[in-house]
This record gives structure tokens, sequence and C-alpha cells, in this order.
């Protein structure tokens, strides 16, 4: 690799981390902390939202989206890593306790599943009614594990956000969380 190059290359790294992340606009903002007031993890709950903001204009249910897709890919991701662990252990104790994990997770990706469907058709008393029962499997996995898989200890804590997220989201958005505003906001590709 050229001078030249590995200088253009570290112009271009620099110059994006220089950039912020997209924020919205003051309400949608407002609307965020207020979400993420009502989990265990304000800070990783504006994370999530502020990453995934697909403009400076969201209302409830651009935000109710953002938390149930990204619920969905986590996880998706958190079940992966599980299935890993369990292959990599020796521990029959061990590994029965991780297909309790195994299991919830998975239950947790069909409900958010099933979820973003009926988000997508306007069904968002179903949608609700998906992942309201979902933190219990991510409670389950955290009890019988007992903190004895580090790599899930925070996993775990932030499933319980991003359920929540979805909940809490989900609620206002039943509650006619968009009634009130003029803005809509444009459908979100993963």
């Amino acid at each position: 690799m050229g001078s030249s190059t590995l200088c253009c290359l570290i112009s271009m790294v620099v110059l994006f981390l220089w950039i912020p992340y997209a924020m919205g606009d003051g309400a949608t903002q407002a609307r965020i902390n207020a979400i993420c007031r009502q989990t265990d993890d304000f800070n990783y709950c504006r994370g999530v939202f502020n990453g995934h903001l697909p403009g400076d204009v969201v209302d409830v249910k651009g935000l109710t989206q953002i938390a149930i897709r990204q619920t969905l890919i986590y996880a998706s991701d958190t079940q992966i890593v599980i299935k890993r662990l369990e292959a990599r252990n020796n521990s029959s104790e061990l590994k029965n306790l991780l297909k309790i994990c195994e299991v919830g997770y998975g239950i947790i990706v069909d409900q958010f599943g099933t979820a973003n469907l009926d988000f997508a058709k306007g069904d968002y008393r179903s949608m609700l009614f998906d992942v309201e029962k979902c933190p219990r499997y991510v409670n389950d996995c955290i009890f019988v594990l007992s903190g004895r898989v580090p790599e899930l200890k925070v996993k775990n804590s932030q499933a319980l956000v991003l359920v929540r997220m979805s909940i809490v989201s989900g609620t206002e958005l039943n509650n006619g969380g968009t009634k009130d505003h003029t803005h809509t906001t444009p459908p979100i590709a993963i």
C-alpha cells in the first residue's frame, strides 16, 4: 500500500470518526428520552435509537419500528452466540442451561418476527401482545445461568433493554402516540 493510499485511508477514517451519528430534532430526542427513561440502561437505549434514525423527525411509530427490528436482530445474534457456546462447552449441565437460553431466545425471535409482521400490517395491538411476554425469556436465561457465562451477561442485559424499548414505544403507539404529530417516519430498511 502506497503512502498516498494510506494517507487517504487515514483521512477517511478520521473524517468518519469526526462525523457524529444521526440525531433527531428536539421532539424526536424528547420521545427517545421518555422511552429510554423507562429502561434499565438509558444510554444504551438512546444509542440504539440514535444509531438507527432514518431522518431528523421520527414519530413514535418510527421509534417502535426501530425498537422491534433491532430487538429481532439482537435476539437472533444472541441465539447464534448461545449455540456456539453450547458447541464448545463440555459440561452437560452448562449445555442444558444454555439450551434453556437458546430456546428462550428462539421464542423471542419468533415473537418479534411476528410483531414485525403485525407492525407492517398496522396491527399495533397484536404487535404489542407479541412482545409483552418476552422479558420473561431473557430473565429465565439470566436466572438459570446465574452469571456463569460472562459472554451472556451483557447480551442479556442489553436484550432486556431492547425488549423494554419495544414494549414502551409500542404501548405509546397503541395509546395514540402518533395522533399529535404531523410528521411521519419513512420505513426503515434492515
